[in-house]
């Protein structure tokens, strides 16, 4: 029954600790059986712990999050780090590391906390994402594609939301310019309307602007896209993703390699 509670706790307020669903097992005969099985054992020592020591990591995990959408990187790594204190072995905090660490463009390190969260949760789309990202900010161009194509397509089978589609849309598209095949990023760019509530139309065209070396057509057109989305975040991981791709480092009127 403790743990019963425990998850009943988590579930209703504290979601964002908890890992992604595992795939069911078959029915045990005990239903509390089943319920240790099927959480990770980091969640089971967390409910063993104290409350006190629960309330202390609770507190120090969303202090750690306000910090990261406050982009204070140093801050939230320090409450991550007050957390493994208490309890290690918590993907999530992992995870948000590699997020601060790539934000600081400490990209190695982002890269070791992200095999980390992929060696106990190897289907976590976040993790993949983020390494994908890595493989892009090392021009590794042919390893992030061949991690965002096939997430891409499972996310869209198990439809999840169209911008997760489109935000994965244009990294493919970024890493089709770097490798100089323009005309599967333009089938990409065609693929969705400028009526879309999306930025990915107007950050597509910056994109391919940008590796054509026409720097002014594409200051345009993220103009343009941010006055659209002024009040909401849709633009930061379009913009994050321009960023890690090099591009907006080409030269005005130079142009991406060439295959």
């Amino acid at each position: 029954m403790k743990h019963l509670l425990f998850i009943f706790l988590l579930v209703s307020g504290l979601t964002i600790l908890a890992p992604m669903c595992p795939a069911q097992a078959p029915m045990p005969q005990n239903p509390e059986e089943q319920d240790m099985k099927e959480i990770p054992q980091w969640l089971v020592n967390f409910s063993n712990l104290p409350k006190d020591k629960r309330e202390q990591y609770l507190t120090h995990f969303n202090r750690a999050k306000y910090a990261y959408h406050q982009s204070q990187w140093i801050e939230c790594i320090a409450q991550l780090a007050e957390c493994e204190i208490i309890l290690r072995g918590n993907p999530s905090i992992w995870n948000l590391r590699a997020s601060c660490l790539l934000e600081q463009k400490y990209f190695k390190e982002a890269e070791e906390e992200l095999l980390k969260v992929l060696q106990v949760e190897p289907n976590d789309p976040v993790t993949i994402m983020n390494l994908a990202n890595v493989h892009m900010a090392y021009e590794r161009f042919e390893q992030s594609l061949q991690i965002v194509i096939p997430l891409r397509e499972k996310l869209y089978l198990q439809h999840a939301a169209d911008e997760l589609l489109y935000v994965l849309d244009f990294r493919a598209l970024l890493c089709y310019l770097r490798l100089g095949q323009k005309e599967k990023a333009r089938t990409i760019a065609t693929s969705v309307s400028p009526m879309a509530d999306t930025p990915l139309y107007y950050y597509s065209k910056a994109a391919i602007a940008l590796s054509e070396g026409k720097r002014a057509d594409a200051v345009h057109y993220l103009s343009v896209v941010r006055r659209i989305f002024a009040n909401n975040r849709a633009c930061i991981p379009y913009q994050r993703a321009l960023e890690l791709s090099g591009l907006l480092s080409l030269p005005a009127n130079a142009t991406a390699p060439t295959p």
